[in-house]
């Protein structure tokens, strides 16, 4: 080995960090610490090893230790080199270092930066690539003359390949005073003092690039979709819960994918149910070597993209996947066997303290939620769930056959699963700010822990030992808003914990599973005396702990961790994952072949009559308007690829040999088709020469694609570099409309053939027709319009067509037909047309063809696009109608007699605007009817035959531009029953339903649905006319006869000329009051600001007021009637922080005179309806809705509310936060998994 380390093992940062100063900063606690302790002696490194250096970070052992000093005569005379190597020196017998310094000068000051160059001393080791030494290390710059003047820094790195020194920007700066005397002095000697890591972890200081989980651990991670960290953690819990691994692999799944199919894209879009999609993760998670995918989990979920960007509540995503697989092992051996995996048994009690009575019940749990704000520990939490509550007084239990008795209510734990899920409550709602809050205080959790002491002791396995193991730690990291999870697994009973986190995977110590997941509790005082680098630290401390802990009985440990071996696997999944590595492998290579080749699709005549839509064939890149099912399978364009370096006539060859064709080669020529503006796919230009030309032989795929600048694909992200399709169309001289229609003709005319020879079916006599042509005459290539017929081949030889500039002003002009009894439009040829000649001069070669009478009037329009159709006048030339090559004219009869009345669509436009705006409908009876319309629905009955009859599902295609009349009355038909009484709504995801009115626009609100999609369109039968019902009143009542807190919300429908009499009544069907009550019903109305608006009489329109509040309050009835005047009614309403603050519903109050506001606040508890714990977190107060004067306080209990309404008129408020917020918290969005 050299003297000193190579250059290039080296990589120099200063350079680098000259650009920016603060990428290392000298006042940074994390990349480097300064030590300035003055017991410290330069001259006797021996003695400061442990003192200069870091403490070895916990759980991590000292390898070996050294120090060197580096004896430096004129510091100044090292000014100029680039780099300036120390001398090398050993740590240990497999590692060298030798520091290294860079000057600078600026001004009139020199600058010195010092680091530390590490390798491996065997050469063979450091060329591998595959080697790392963690050290910590200090510089040392002292003066050998007098030690005490000094200057260093310590640090710690990882050394790799790819960064081999790290260290120190201006570790002398020369405009620092001690350190300019340093320099000034020269001589000086630097001391380096490293100490070497035992790394065994793996990952000590690692910067994570180009790191391999599965090498460095035999693990690997899950990808992230967007927002789906929890998903992976829970996964990888899982994944290493063995025993639920071999129950899964258990559930029969073999028979959901099929082999057989007819492309790899048909395979990989076969529908997973949740039990397979599992499967095949955890097939994946333990074979791959690199990070897999939960792509085909959500989508058997039912998620979109978005669903993937969306945090879902984990203990909602655990219970929902449980429940899937459950359904999924139902009638099967394993029916059952995760309850003995995940399922324990709680006991509810209420048991009385005088009296022999207890009452109980036993109830399954998955996973227990336990408590965290203000408990220190697990302990504390267990013992606060099994607290028991004291009731007495008021609260008093109603013991059968013992009246009310003190009693204690509780829970006690009767046995615990094998596997324990521990929910931890980390997220609470706050009711001082109103909203969802995490609890980010300290909170400590054990390896072990014994469940015992919270057991009911008479339980039948009481006595067995209960001690639990921690298997896994879910951990948060951020705050309710935003945040990251990933996990912490011991994957056996080897005492190994590593961070399963997304994509990667590593091993951590023991510190980083319990010390770095308690979080922390905030001490401003603490926090006052850190650096800005320990706040940092903290905080994000503070912010990471655990949500979900997995513990595992350790007497099952054995079972549970039992390896997972090649036989609990079933076949079929190595089968499915080995095939589809397998192709994906092979689509992977040609990917990377991709630029040798070109692509091309080839549409051709045959195809051309077997498709029905626009434009030549499908067409599978118009996303709009393409719909596999919509087509004829031998409609398609044929399709293959070929070397770009292969001559063009291997392209003749390819499509002769593929369709079979037996027409001489020399009359096929083949045109570029280009997409136009307006997205239609035509020919444009024809490639001038035929088959088996000299020009054919020798001009490449590749100078095709250079000369009509055929544009490439270019792959960005791939980095792979460009394709190219080419789209061709297959002229066949002998179906040319002219020289079909002239050979029959002639045929005809010369007795060779009668018409009798042919059949209904256009298209197959049309055929026939060519074919026959073709056995007496022989077709030619046209020229045609085109001025450009120069290719360049392969020698750069330019070949020039001579042609007759008369006859080159022909077109290439497809024709379809529209056959009005039919319902269809179809392709039927093509035509080379002159462009001086009308248009109409083809009713003579169509009418000839098609059997028509000879004097048959036609009518031709232009197919511009989809939806883009335009009749082309009589007597119009080619050339006026602006007709082109490639361009498509659909005809059809002028007068199709008597059929007309007949069809649905009876025009050109009309079938084209089908095709444009058809969508594909799936229909079905509505299953779900809203209360708010139940009374309007005419349910199926035994009596009612006719709706039981209607009750049916089909699917049908229809043209959104007819309008909602027109699907109505399409769906009525189909049903048998009036489209007026039809209500029809659109089912959206996750299924809900949105009504569609008469007047919707249907073509506006469905214009973006593709083809390809199915749309769900559910119907109800209504007892009333849709135009009736779309005139009624949705009335909003709010039924507080529980309490004004206790409210219950109803919708229905009304006429709007119903009154406050008809609400009742139909309110009665949802309440249920007696309706000797309905005279002490109380109705009134409240603002936008939450606040009484009026109190209704019972003749008050409905439409007056969108909503509606009604309780049972006869004495306030009888104080509207009556006027006492001891009692006064006086409004009331809700409010939290601040007056204007508003919320939920307001009231209607009565003061009683004479009445203490002591006895005024248990009434008004009873009127909110809310618990004694809730009533004592409220404050009541009166207002005149500026000022504010709270009435909570004791000494304000003698306070007479009646004599204070009778001096100033205000409203009683009651403050509170608003809980009907509590109820759905906008960070909990709603978890769905498809049934």
């Amino acid at each position: 080995m050299s003297d000193t380390i190579d250059d290039a093992d080296l990589i120099s940062l200063d350079e680098e960090r000259s650009l920016n100063k603060d990428a290392i900063d000298l006042s940074s606690d994390d990349a480097i610490s300064s030590n300035s302790s003055t017991d410290i002696d330069s001259s006797e490194p021996s003695k400061n090893v442990d003192k200069i250096l870091e403490e070895v970070p916990s759980y991590y052992k000292a390898k070996v230790e050294s120090y060197h000093t580096w004896e430096i005569e004129d510091i100044t005379q090292l000014v100029g080199d680039e780099k300036v190597f120390g001398p090398k020196f050993k740590v240990g017998d497999d590692f060298v270092f030798n520091p290294l310094i860079t000057t600078g000068r600026r001004d009139n000051y020199l600058t010195f930066s010092v680091y530390l160059a590490g390798a491996p001393v065997d050469s063979k080791v450091s060329a591998s690539g595959d080697w790392h030494c963690c050290a910590q290390f200090a510089l040392d710059i002292w003066n050998p003359d007098d030690p005490s003047e000094n200057k260093r820094n310590s640090t710690h790195f990882r050394y790799n390949p790819r960064v081999g020194d790290w260290g120190f920007i201006n570790l002398l700066d020369g405009r620092l005073r001690l350190d300019s005397e340093l320099i000034n002095h020269k001589r000086l000697n630097i001391t380096s003092y490293v100490r070497i890591i035992d790394d065994f972890t793996g990952v000590l200081w690692h910067d994570f690039i180009d790191y391999d989980s599965k090498k460095s651990t035999g693990y690997v991670g899950i990808n992230n979709q967007g927002a789906t960290c929890y998903l992976n953690s829970l996964l990888q819990s899982y994944y290493f819960t063995k025993k639920f691994r071999k129950k899964v692999y258990q559930i029969p799944t073999q028979d959901e994918i099929k082999f057989n199919l007819d492309s790899f894209r048909e395979y990989l879009e076969q529908p997973k149910s949740v039990s397979l999609a599992l499967q095949r993760i955890f097939y994946n998670l333990q074979t791959s070597d690199k990070p897999i995918d939960t792509m085909e989990l959500t989508d058997s979920f039912g998620w979109t993209s978005a669903d993937a960007f969306t945090q879902h509540d984990v203990q909602e995503m655990n219970r929902i996947l449980m429940d899937k697989l459950e359904s999924r092992m139902k009638h099967t051996d394993i029916e059952g066997c995760l309850n003995d995996i995940f399922v324990g048994k709680m006991k509810s009690f209420i048991r009385c303290v005088n009296v022999d009575y207890e009452s109980s019940r036993t109830e399954d749990f998955w996973d227990i939620q336990l408590n965290v704000k203000g408990l220190k520990n697990i302990k504390q939490s267990f013992e606060n769930y099994i607290e028991m509550e004291l009731l007495d007084g008021e609260n008093k239990y109603d013991a059968a056959g013992y009246g009310l008795q003190a009693a204690q209510k509780g829970v006690v734990f009767e046995n615990f699963p094998p596997v324990l899920h521990l929910q931890l409550k980390r997220f609470e709602y706050n009711f001082e700010y109103d909203q969802l809050m995490k609890v980010n205080d300290r909170y400590e959790f054990f390896n072990s822990i014994d469940l015992k002491p919270y057991m009911d002791k008479n339980a039948e396995h009481y006595n067995e030992d209960w001690e639990y193991e921690l298997h896994c730690v879910l951990v948060h990291q951020g705050d309710v808003s935003m945040g990251h999870y990933y996990a912490m697994i011991k994957p056996n009973e080897e005492d190994k914990w590593f961070r399963f986190d997304d994509d990667k995977v590593w091993r951590v110590t023991p510190d980083e599973v319990f010390e770095g997941s308690f979080g922390a509790d905030e001490d401003p005082d603490t926090l006052k005396g850190m650096t800005r680098d320990e706040q940092q630290d903290f905080q994000l401390r503070r912010h990471t702990s655990a949500y979900m802990l997995v513990y595992i009985r350790k007497s099952k440990v054995a079972e549970i961790l039992s390896e997972v071996e090649h036989k609990d696997i079933p076949e079929h999944i190595p089968k499915q994952i080995k095939y589809e590595r397998e192709q994906l492998a092979k689509i992977e290579k040609e990917q990377e072949e991709m630029h040798l080749y070109a692509n091309f699709k080839v549409f051709y005549h045959k195809a051309f009559t077997k498709y029905q839509g626009f434009d030549l064939g499908p067409d599978d890149e118009d996303q709009q308007n393409y719909c596999e099912d919509l087509y004829d399978e031998e409609s398609y364009p044929l399709s293959f690829r070929l070397l770009k370096t292969d001559s063009f006539s291997k392209v003749f060859d390819t499509v002769i040999a593929k369709l079979n064709l037996t027409v001489d080669p020399k009359f096929l020529r083949f045109w570029i088709n280009f997409r136009r503006k307006n997205y239609a796919l035509r020919p444009g230009k024809s490639i001038y020469f035929n088959y088996n030309d000299a020009v054919s032989q020798r001009v490449t795929i590749e100078s095709i694609i250079e000369d009509y600048q055929i544009p490439k694909n270019s792959h960005h992200n791939s980095g792979l570099e460009e394709s190219v399709h080419i789209s061709l169309y297959l002229e066949d001289a002998s179906v040319d409309l002219g020289f079909v229609s002239n050979s029959i003709y002639d045929m005809k005319k010369n007795g060779k053939l009668s018409s009798k020879e042919f059949n209904e079916n256009i298209t197959e006599n049309y055929e026939k027709m060519s074919q026959m042509a073709l056995q007496h005459y022989n077709p030619k290539l046209e020229l045609t319009s085109e001025n450009e017929y120069e290719i360049i081949d392969d020698n750069s030889e330019h070949l020039e067509h001579e042609h007759d500039q008369e006859n080159c002003s022909k077109y290439l002009i497809f024709l379809k037909f529209f056959d009005l009894p039919k319902q269809k439009i179809y392709g039927l040829c093509h035509v080379m047309a002159k462009m001086d000649k009308p248009v109409q001069s083809l009713t003579p070669f169509i009418n000839n063809i098609m059997n028509f009478p000879m004097n048959t009037q036609l009518e031709y329009y232009e197919e511009l696009g989809s939806d883009q159709i335009v009749h082309i006048q009589s007597g119009s030339t080619f050339y006026k109608s602006e007709l082109d090559n490639g361009d498509i004219i659909c005809f059809t009869k002028a007068s199709w007699g008597d059929i007309k009345s007949e069809a649905e669509y009876l025009t050109v436009p009309d079938m084209y605007s089908y095709l444009a705006n058809r969508v594909h409908f799936k229909v079905s009876s509505l299953q779900k009817v809203d209360e708010d319309e139940e009374d309007y629905i005419v349910h199926r009955s035994e009596e009612n035959k006719e709706v039981e009859h209607a009750s049916k599902s089909f699917e049908m295609w229809f043209s959104t531009a007819l309008g909602y009349k027109a699907f109505a009355k399409k769906i009525g038909e189909r049903l048998e029953l009036d489209p007026e009484y039809l209500r029809l709504f659109i089912v959206g995801r996750p299924n809900q339903t949105f009504p569609l009115k008469s007047t919707t626009p249907l073509k506006r609100l469905l214009a973006r649905i593709p083809k390809s999609q199915t749309l769900d369109i559910c119907y109800e039968v209504l007892s009333v006319t849709l135009s009736d019902f779309e005139h009624m009143i949705l009335c909003t009542v709010f039924w507080v006869g529980q309490g004004i807190c206790r409210e219950q919300k109803h919708e229905f429908f009304l006429p709007k000329f119903s009154t406050v009499i008809d609400l009742i009544d139909r309110l009665q069907s949802k309440v249920h009051f007696k309706p000797e009550e309905e005279d002490s019903l109380v109705v009134w109305t409240m603002d936008r600001k939450h606040r009484l608006k009026s109190i209704c009489e019972s003749d008050m329109k409905i439409e007056e007021s969108p909503e509606f509040i009604v309780g049972y309050y006869p004495t306030y009835r009888e104080v509207l009637r009556t006027k006492p005047k001891n009692i006064k009614l006086i409004p009331g309403f809700q409010f939290f922080g601040q007056i204007q603050n508003s919320h939920s519903l307001p009231f209607i109050f009565d003061l009683v005179q004479g009445e203490k506001l002591e006895d005024t606040k248990v009434r008004i508890h009873k009127l909110l309806g809310i618990s004694e714990k809730e009533f004592e977190n409220v404050r009541i107060a009166v207002t005149d809705l500026n000022a504010v004067d709270y009435m909570d306080s004791s000494e304000r209990d003698s306070v007479e509310l009646f004599k204070l309404a009778e001096n100033t008129p205000f409203h009683l408020a009651i403050e509170h936060p608003d809980r009907n917020l509590r109820r759905a918290s906008a960070y909990e969005p709603s978890l769905y998994i498809k049934g």
